[in-house]
């Protein structure tokens, strides 16, 4: 009877109700469903799962009740025709003689109208049989309901309908099903597959993206396993890759959520990402593609999973304008010869009234009619005969010449009956089963077949060979397939390559690109980049928050160079280099210096060789003329002497279930729970970072549901709330696989993120830190999740030196009264089955003895007797100082008994069901407990308040606890804080730091970030490949600064200011002019007051020697014109120092050329009179003097000036000189100095000065001989010969000189010329009114008063 007990159990575990041995040894359907179905009888019989319709909808759960089955929505025919070729193979197989040939096969196949919920029902109708009740034989033995099952379609439900399917040893084919994780043998031990898995697919599509150069893009997939493990996959394998970025990772909604949708297509419209690459199921896509036609989303290039490439559904005329050109991943195309002769046989059996029969609705859809009268309304009054002939129809179920799907159906159920075969052909003794015993029909269990689909080995007659490898998995080979809208409106899915995986070349990519049709104007491959690749002599600034694919191009600084695409850094050129003008390559330096090969040094050094040939010259000629009379005159010595120095000058540079995946209501209508989810313990964990700056972490979590959605959750919180980075995202292995453990540890310990955290159970940490120790992996922070935060398995004293200080995250603490008494009074039953109840296993494991003798050798002889005192135990169990699942467990009971308490003390008539009616314990089901549980609201003894809101979540709060290890060895797990979410102020954390125990030398808490922050001065660079948060802190280039940590980039400062010595601000540029305050400027100031002065003193002279022969000579009203037009000269330098403003812009010029146009035209007239005088003497001569008289000389003096005055005025009225800061010179100074506005008024300035002492100099040289003891004329020559030299001089000098240097070259051009001209023409008067008075007379002057000594 105990057999029979444990059988009912077993049974019960969703499938059916057992009823007890006192009333009849059988068992009936607790619940029968009512779906979609289609049978044929067999002696064994192989069940099918598939779409046939596409979609369901849901009604409303009001738990008031009970609640309908969904409806099945949108006839799927290639779905359909999926199923008919199962029953086409299956009819194959029984006319086969050669493949089990006394077997009839049957089948029965359900759809699961897109729905888990009723995918997953139809499981547990093949598992269980459809019988209302049936009696169990003595051994419960018997021929199961089905003996395998082909399906299901889609990842999630695969995964579902094998993990309790795996429990009765049930074998599982799916021919759709390609999530990775279903590879895990662990988990899915009887998972087999004829497509390829999701890990290769993919692979595949970023190899494809790698081909055209697509780094920039976006990427769509369905909320559910499939959909989530494949974008975690392609996450990681593009950042491994270096394959490009995702714009966007959207998660299409289960249901039609128009407003989710809207959302999401919007986001593929306004991205600049234009490919768009989606991991969904038809049904998704056309939800999808409505919308994109909805939102007109044109040029994009659409990449497709398998699941949808071939899709008949989403190839119409409607939706070719957006999808043509989509490029696919298909699965192998076969050919199943027969399959279309057998569909054109389908017809249905009109004494079948069962609307549920598949055959009857693809009838009804193909046809647009109704068999039963009553629904004649929704066929628009057309009534199915049954003999309609399907050819006549429009359909694509009868196109055979692409069959990919129904190719993977037709070669799961071969293979379902190659194994079954190879079983019943056994032979007694050489079996493969204990004993080497065979299997009969009427013992067979579906585990056994397990073994020989392990070794199915067969060719379908296509060819191809179908083989499973040791994860179930098939040969991983993929088409690649192009939409091609042909000109006559026909769409046809072309082939033009294929991906595929060898053991010697390892995955390859081989494309066709000439068949490749492209839905652009420019029939070309897109382009899909976030930013252009930046090209040689600029480097990559990331953009900050965005992908790494997202940067700016900034030109390298003057330099620095890149040679290279995509350069993060620009490097320096050493340093006799300098930055090619692209910034791609350096160049040797430009060397300056005056160069005997540039024009101006030609000039120069003609000029030179020309002076010291004519110095040579002259040298020669006065040595040899040494003793006549001019040459010995006036000291021939120094003529000697002057000669070579002038040569010189010339030759001179729901308790503990925590995923945030349970508070979806539509999924998961009837799921409560006591403890906060894990979204909510993520952010928690993010806070805790962010508090002490821990910018670099590692994340290891479980191979589950709770760990990928913690992985997926963790990634994309951590990333927009910026905190940080993962140093790396590790996955526990569910098994102890022990180099898996010493993989992920040896990474921990090499890693420089100092912080990791575990989303993990106890046993999975246990195994971890187990590998630690034995790693020895010290100073580590750990950060614990709530699953195991306060496990006492890990709190042993050998874990205590690498998980001392741990943080953790913990379920809020609670205190049970009566729970320690309850506890003490736990006895085994003595009259029960010893082992097989779990306080048994407790007694045995708490004491270490065995209640069985025949188990007395493991426990060296302990023998249980039932009497032993639990409190003499050294167990935990007893240890009620720390509740926390157990207060959940607490509270979700209460909150069961509450909600049912409730229902029971409904008063009738006054009940919340149909009618006002209530549940009675007799009828009650457990949907009728969901609308009491709904509305639970108590307070336990603790004083917590217990109540859900409208996802079934309760109060969100975590404590936060501190590992410390005492003194005494014993560890202390401390409450240290608690983070929690208020209306008000949101999630909020709350820590005592001066309790926390850090288990490093230092006593504080540990440094774990990729790169030190950048300080001020400097930019952060990234490192390529790395996460944001690793990256060089580079100087700021001259003239740039930043002035925060952790600055992106550096900021030019304004025009008028420079970057200090440390990078970190701007400061005022150095002004540079030519000043008072700086000794060049005061050595020039000091020259012209001393110019000036000289010219006062003289003009004293002359004015105090008016009536002297040598003053009166020549004009002197000329001569005092002329001095003061020198001390103007003089004077005027002056406006060349000092900071420019405008009106000594505006006057330095005009003050300069006037000045000195005054003092050249008093020179001219002098250099005219003497001429005209000399002239006059002669015979006849007499008129020229008449020509320049005093007033003349006045006139043309005045005449002359006036012109150069005329001159300034329209230059200063047409084009002002004005005061201009030049940063050309020098980076980090500003040069002042006077814009002359128009060069051309420069220029006519100089030139009409030139043009008056050229003209003077003609003139003097011209009457240097004339016969005058005291001739003018020579003074004159020899003056205008040094002014013309200095001026010369001056416009080379000027050219080449920079900013105050400029003004400097000016000015002492000025005063040169300018002491020239004083010295040369009053010098010699000076001397002589001084020093030779007796040569101050009128004799004297005409050679007649004065001989020669």
């Amino acid at each position: 009877m105990g057999v029979f007990l444990d059988a009912c159990m077993l049974l019960s575990f969703s499938f059916v109700l057992c009823v007890t041995p006192s009333l009849a040894s059988s068992c009936k359907l607790w619940k029968k469903f009512h779906l979609n179905e289609m049978h044929k009888p067999g002696e064994v019989v192989l069940g099918g799962l598939f779409e046939v319709h596409y979609t369901s909808v849901f009604p409303e759960w009001t738990y008031t009740s009970e609640p309908p089955q969904p409806t099945c929505t949108g006839f799927d025919t290639l779905g359909f025709r999926d199923a008919m070729t199962m029953a086409f193979a299956i009819d194959e197989i029984n006319k086969n003689p050669d493949l089990l040939p006394n077997l009839t096969l049957g089948y029965s196949l359900y759809d699961n109208c897109g729905a888990l919920v009723i995918g997953f029902s139809g499981a547990l109708s093949l598992a269980s049989g459809q019988e209302e009740q049936f009696v169990l034989q003595e051994n419960c033995s018997g021929t199961p309901p089905v003996l395998g099952i082909v399906g299901d379609h889609y990842s999630t439900f695969s995964i579902a309908i094998a993990n309790v399917l795996g429990l009765y040893k049930m074998p599982l084919v799916s021919y759709f099903a390609t999530c990775s994780c279903l590879s895990d043998r662990q988990r899915f031990p009887t998972f087999f597959r004829t497509i390829p898995s999701d890990a290769f697919q993919v692979r595949a599509m970023i190899q494809i993206l790698k081909n055209f150069g697509w780094t920039w893009v976006g990427l769509l997939v369905s909320d559910d396993d499939y959909g989530l493990h494949v974008a975690q996959s392609f996450q990681s394998d593009l950042v491994q890759s270096g394959g490009g970025c995702l714009a966007y990772l959207e998660v299409l909604p289960w249901d039609s959520n128009p407003g989710e949708l809207q959302r999401i297509v919007n986001l593929i419209k306004t991205s600049t990402a234009r490919v768009v690459i989606v991991f969904a199921h038809e049904i998704h896509m056309i939800e999808l593609m409505e919308e994109v036609v909805k939102q007109n989303v044109t040029d994009r290039q659409w990449i497709a999973s398998e699941t949808w490439t071939s899709a008949a559904v989403l190839q119409t005329q409607y939706l070719m304008p957006y999808l043509s050109g989509t490029l696919g991943i298909a699965i192998r195309q076969g050919e199943i010869p027969g399959l279309r002769e057998f569909l054109l046989q389908i017809k249905h059996d009109q004494n079948d009234d069962n609307k549920n029969n598949l055959v009857r609705q693809f009838w009804e859809n193909t046809f647009q009619c109704r068999f039963d009268p009553a629904d004649l309304v929704e066929a628009n009054g057309v009534l199915c005969t049954g003999d309609e002939d399907i050819e006549q129809v429009d359909t694509e179920f009868l196109d055979v010449s692409n069959l990919r799907p129904e190719y993977n159906v037709y070669k799961a159920v071969y293979a379902l009956a190659y194994a079954l075969d190879a079983m019943l052909q056994c032979e007694p003794g050489e079996g493969a089963f204990r004993g080497h015993s065979c299997v009969t029909l009427q013992t067979l269990e579906p585990w056994q077949l397990l073994h020989y689909i392990h070794e199915v080995n067969f060719t379908t007659s296509f060819g191809d060979q179908v083989t499973f490898d040791e994860n179930g998995d098939a040969l991983p080979i993929y088409d690649v397939m192009n939409w091609l809208w042909l000109p006559d409106g026909r769409i046809q899915i072309q082939n033009v390559g294929e991906v595929k995986k060898s053991d010697s070349r390892g995955e390859e990519l081989t494309l066709n690109q000439d068949k490749i049709f492209w839905n652009t104007l420019s029939k070309e491959p897109p382009r899909s980049v976030c930013s252009d690749p930046c090209p040689p002599g600029t480097r990559i600034a990331r953009e900050k928050g965005r992908p790494e694919c997202c940067f700016s191009c900034i030109t390298c600084s003057e330099g620095k160079i890149s040679n290279k695409t995509n350069s993060l850094e620009c490097f320096s050129c050493p340093e006799d280099f300098w930055s090619s003008p692209q910034r791609d390559h350096c160049v040797p330096k430009k060397t300056e210096f005056l160069s005997y090969q540039e024009p101006l040094g030609i000039c120069l050094t003609t000029t030179s060789l020309l002076g010291t040939f004519i110095c040579a010259v002259v040298l020669g000629i006065f040595t040899y003329h040494r003793s006549t009379p001019i040459v010995r005159a006036n000291n021939s010595e120094l003529s000697f002497l002057l000669l070579l120095s002038l040569k010189l000058c010339f030759l001179c540079s729901f308790y503990f279930a925590t995923c945030s995946c349970l508070s979806n209501r539509q999924k998961f209508p009837s799921f409560f729970r006591t403890i906060p989810s894990d979204a909510f313990q993520v952010n928690a964990v993010i806070q805790i970072l962010k508090h002490f700056g821990w910018t670099w972490v590692g994340l290891l979590v479980t191979d589950d549901d709770y760990g990928f959605h913690v992985a997926q959750s963790f990634q994309s919180d951590l990333v927009q709330s910026g905190v940080g980075c993962l140093a790396y995202l590790e996955v526990l292995p569910w098994d102890s696989n022990s180099g898996e453990l010493q993989r992920i540890v040896n990474m921990i310990k090499t890693s420089t993120a100092r912080v990791v955290i575990v989303f993990a159970h106890e046993i999975h940490t246990f195994r971890l830190i187990e590998e630690v120790v034995q790693q020895n992996v010290t100073g580590r922070q750990w950060i614990a999740s709530e699953a195991w935060a306060t496990a006492a398995v890990l709190q042993a004293p050998s874990f205590m030196p690498y998980l001392g200080g741990t943080l953790g995250i913990a379920i809020r603490r609670g205190e049970i009264p009566g729970l320690m008494d309850f506890l003490l009074q736990i006895q085994p039953d003595k009259n029960a089955n010893y082992g097989k109840d779990m306080v048994s296993q407790f007694w045995e494991h708490t004491f270490k003895c065995r209640f069985n003798p025949a188990d007395w050798a493991e426990d060296e002889g302990a023998l249980c007797t039932g009497e032993e005192d639990m409190r003499q135990a050294e167990t935990e169990f007893l240890d009620l100082s720390n509740l926390r699942p157990e207060y959940n467990v607490y509270k979700a009971v209460y909150a069961l008994t509450y909600a049912l308490d409730a229902m029971l003390q409904c008063e009738p008539g006054k009940g919340p069901f149909s009618g006002n009616s209530c549940a009675t314990l007799q009828t009650l089901a457990p949907w009728q407990l969901l609308n009491y549980l709904q509305k639970v609201n108590f307070t336990t003894p603790f004083g917590d308040q217990v109540s859900f809101d409208e996802n079934g979540d309760a109060l969100p709060i975590y404590d936060v606890m501190n590992w410390m290890q005492l003194p005494d060895g014993i560890v202390e797990v401390q409450y240290v804080g608690e983070v929690k979410r208020s209306a008000f102020r949101g999630e909020e954390l709350t820590l005592d730091e001066n309790k926390i125990f850090w288990n490093f030398k230092s006593k504080q808490p540990p440094h774990s970030v990729c790169s030190e922050n950048c300080p001020p001065g400097t930019r952060m660079a990234r490192k390529k490949g790395q996460p944001v948060c690793c990256f060089d802190c580079i100087l700021c280039s001259d003239g740039k600064i930043s002035n925060r940590t952790n600055s992106r980039e550096c900021f030019s400062c304004p025009e008028d200011f420079w970057s200090s010595p440390q990078r970190d601000h701007c400061i005022p540029k150095k002004t540079e002019f030519l000043s008072y305050q700086e000794p060049l400027g005061i050595c020039l100031t000091s020259t012209s007051l001393l110019g000036t002065f000289i010219c006062a003193v003289v003009l004293g002279i002359f004015t105090y020697h008016r009536s002297t022969p040598i003053v009166r000579a020549n004009n002197s009203e000329l001569s005092f014109l002329l001095l003061l037009s020198l001390k103007l000269c003089f004077l005027c330098s002056l406006l060349f120092i000092g900071q420019p403003r405008l009106w000594t812009c505006q006057l330095r010029h005009a003050a300069f050329g006037i000045s000195f146009v005054l003092c050249v035209s008093c020179i001219l007239v002098k250099t005219m009179v003497v001429l005209a005088v000399f002239k006059a003497s002669k015979p006849g001569g007499g008129t020229s003097l008449k020509w320049f008289s005093p007033t003349l000389q006045r006139g043309t003096v005045f005449a002359l000036t006036c012109i150069q005055a005329a001159v300034c005025a329209v230059w200063i009225a047409s084009a002002s000189p004005v005061p201009y800061k030049n940063t050309q010179y020098h980076n980090d100074k500003i040069v002042y100095e006077c814009e002359v506005g128009s060069t051309l008024g420069f220029t006519v300035l100089l030139s009409y000065i030139g043009l008056l002492a050229i003209l003077s100099f003609m003139l003097a040289f011209l009457g240097r001989n004339l016969p005058d003891n005291f001739n003018e004329a020579k003074f004159i020559t020899f003056s205008m010969l040094i002014f013309c030299a200095v001026w010369i001089a001056f416009i080379p000098a000027y050219i080449n000189s920079p900013g105050k240097y400029a003004d400097a070259v000016e000015v002492f051009a000025i005063l040169a010329s300018s002491f020239g001209l004083l010295v040369a023409l009053f010098g010699p008067k000076c001397y002589i009114i001084l020093l030779r008075p007796e040569r101050n007379t009128k004799k004297a002057i005409m050679g007649r008063g004065i001989t020669k000594s």
